[in-house]
């Protein structure tokens, strides 16, 4: 090693351990002793993980760009670091800024609260004026949730409105167009790429289940979850062969938002139908539209339809739904990576801004980041792996630390990582989250080691030409390489 690696790898183990230090100064539990890396060590992996990187490059990675940042988590010692200060696109381990945010800021027990009010008065069975649905930013908000609104007012004995249901999605703090700059507009089609609004209903997706029809030629047939008139589907696929590829898929006329089309063909005799999610144009249409399905299967009749605004100082309260906890949410957001939460979040908190000033709190360089949106799925997003790293070990302070554990994705058994590093020696290891766009792999998270404690680390592939079979097995054996010299390091 010359004398200038020397230099910057001290230089980046101060200016790693010194911050991470004071936010984990708190003793964790462990079950199992475990000792420091020693210096022979840490030089042993670094020539082992050379080796593996240099060989990668002629094949599963070749012409990638790749980052590596890994330090004990306890005691801070650098293991290794290429390009820590390289920015990236993170793809979806970008949804560990939002997440760590919240939950730092708002706390564990956060939860968002979705009410129905009136502003009106009673006349035996009639309502005379509004019935008003504010949303409080609920991310999990479904439709099971909706209908017992919907009971609720039944059950108070109302059976008519001569007002409106009064639609108020105005409790985000941070304004936001339907989609955010850089969003790919092929995504936009699809549940993942949904808009988000504080009053939201099933992360404004339908479910498509397309099955085939009774021959070869056939339109297919379509299911389609829940029905709604706010987005019309239009069944363009057929039937084919059972010898047919399956092409099935869906797709948004640029000129008519409010249309979705399935498209291509699906084989006669397949083993399984087609199952994806579409996502709804009009966040207040589509719940405004079943609200009122709702109500009317309820017996509860409204006269003058829905409308938007915002919620009257003198309403009274009449129902009320609390969201899960935070740390609930959390799960539901990082393991599956679920773009809409990370969106719902990232509003929630406020924006880019109060992201880059806590940030900045916890011992990142705000300007060391592009942050566009919550989820990772624009394609401006940039992020360093040691701000990456950061975050992690901001967040194994003892408060934080079993619920960031528990939400995370675990190598073969859950989440993302259910089916990845399922061998003896990484299967469980791996906690950790994914992230995934075109020609972009990465990892950040915790591993555990045998005999040296938890280990945290990012590990960024961007530019990745992952094209070919057995590209993603490829990618992963490299990976799998690299972390398991880690865990099994003496």
């Amino acid at each position: 090693m010359s004398a200038r690696r020397n230099l910057g790898a001290l230089a980046l183990l101060l200016a790693l351990s010194v911050p991470i230090a004071s936010s984990a100064a708190a003793p964790t539990p462990t079950t199992t002793p475990s000792t420091r890396f020693s210096t022979a060590t840490v030089a042993s992996l670094r020539a082992r993980i050379a080796t593996i990187l240099r060989a990668a490059r002629s094949g599963a990675l070749r012409g990638a760009h790749v980052a590596f940042l890994a330090i004990d988590a306890k005691r801070g010692t650098l293991i290794d670091a290429i390009h820590p200060d390289d920015d990236f696109i993170p793809a979806s381990t970008f949804k560990l800024v939002v997440g760590s945010a919240s939950l730092d800021r708002f706390g564990p027990e956060d939860r968002f609260v979705t009410t129905l009010s009136t502003d009106g008065t009673r006349a035996g069975t009639a309502l005379h004026g509004d019935l008003i649905l504010r949303g409080g930013g609920d991310p999990t908000l479904d439709g099971k949730t909706l209908r017992d609104a919907a009971l609720a007012v039944a059950r108070t004995g109302i059976t008519r409105i001569d007002g409106a249901v009064l639609l108020d999605d105005t409790a985000f703090r941070y304004p936001s167009a339907l989609y955010r700059p850089g969003w790919a507009w092929d995504d936009l089609t699809y549940g993942y790429g949904a808009p988000t609004s504080a009053l939201s209903l099933d992360e404004n997706a339908l479910h498509i289940t397309v099955a085939p029809g009774p021959q070869p030629g056939s339109a297919v047939t379509l299911s389609v979850s829940p029905e709604t008139p706010s987005l019309q589907i239009e069944n363009r696929a057929i039937t084919g062969s059972s010898e047919a590829s399956d092409t099935i898929d869906a797709m948004r006329p640029w000129n008519d938002p409010n249309v979705v089309r399935i498209i291509g063909v699906i084989p006669q005799g397949a083993n399984a139908p087609d199952r994806f999610r579409v996502a709804v144009e009009n966040p207040q249409a589509f719940i405004g539209d079943a609200f009122l399905a709702d109500l009317e299967a309820n017996g509860v009749a409204v006269a003058a339809g829905m409308r938007t605004g915002a919620l009257p100082p003198q309403a009274t309260t009449i129902w009320q739904h609390r969201s899960p906890p935070l740390a609930t949410i959390l799960a539901r957001m990082w393991q599956p990576s679920d773009n809409f939460i990370a969106e719902m979040l990232f509003r929630h908190f406020g924006g880019a801004r109060p992201e880059r000033a806590w940030l900045q709190r916890v011992g990142i360089d705000p300007h060391t980041l592009t942050i566009v949106d919550g989820s990772g799925l624009s394609a401006y997003d940039r992020i360093t792996p040691r701000a990456l790293v950061r975050i992690l070990q901001y967040d194994r302070a003892p408060q934080r630390k079993a619920i960031v554990e528990a939400a995370l994705p675990l190598s073969g058994i859950r989440g993302t990582l259910k089916g990845r590093f399922r061998d003896p020696v990484l299967r469980g290891k791996v906690n950790a989250k994914t992230g995934s766009v075109n020609h972009v792999r990465t990892l950040a998270g915790y591993l555990s080691t045998q005999r040296h404690g938890t280990v945290t680390f990012a590990l960024l592939v961007n530019d990745w030409m992952d094209r070919g079979p057995g590209a993603m097995k490829r990618l992963d054996a490299v990976r799998g390489a690299i972390l398991r010299a880690i865990v099994t390091a003496p």
